[in-house]
């Protein structure tokens, strides 16, 4: 059975936190953070306080009472930025950590793939950060937004392969993962 270094161990959790920060301001932005439904209750109140706003208007408030919530998202995605990073030195210094067995082959090459969407979720935020435009900025949202749900759909396999690993001869994962015994 695979030990984790306590290095690792940090890793995984700090990672964890933030992608579950992301995921969470992702899922408040596209719902009650939403900038018609924030703009619709401020256009509303602002008309029965006697003061008639523009869709338009109402939206650009809407926005601007979820940036600091936003700003959380962007704090998040330079911190799993950072993580990647921190996770490549180990990698580069202690290798992948991957045991020799053949049954796993399968599972240890998603989660190489799980790093390379990671990266290119990192990069393509960064994009979206620098106000690129146009074509390209619609392209990388768009690419940026798929990848962000396909890791939301990994954390939630690698959580009931966790579960399914605790009901079989793998018992432990979880109390290695947190402890490394």
């Amino acid at each position: 059975m695979r030990n984790f270094s306590s290095s690792f161990r940090v890793w995984h959790w700090l990672n964890a936190i933030a992608l579950f920060g992301l995921f969470i301001t992702v899922v408040l932005r596209e719902s009650v953070m939403h900038k018609a439904n924030i703009g619709s209750i401020v256009q509303t109140k602002m008309a029965e306080l006697g003061t008639i706003i523009t869709d338009d208007q109402a939206v650009i408030i809407g926005k601007a009472v979820r940036s600091p919530m936003w700003d959380w998202h962007i704090y998040l995605g330079i911190a799993v930025a950072v993580l990647l990073l921190w996770r490549l030195a180990m990698v580069v210094k202690n290798g992948f950590g991957f045991d020799d067995n053949p049954a796993m082959q399968k599972v240890y090459l998603l989660y190489r793939a799980v790093y390379v969407l990671m990266a290119t979720m990192s990069l393509s935020g960064l994009a979206l950060y620098y106000k690129i435009t146009g074509e390209a900025k619609e392209n990388v949202e768009t690419l940026h937004m798929v990848l962000g749900w396909a890791i939301f759909a990994f954390i939630a396999i690698h959580i009931i392969g966790v579960v399914l690993a605790e009901k079989s001869d793998q018992s432990g994962l979880v109390s290695r993962m947190i402890n490394g015994k």
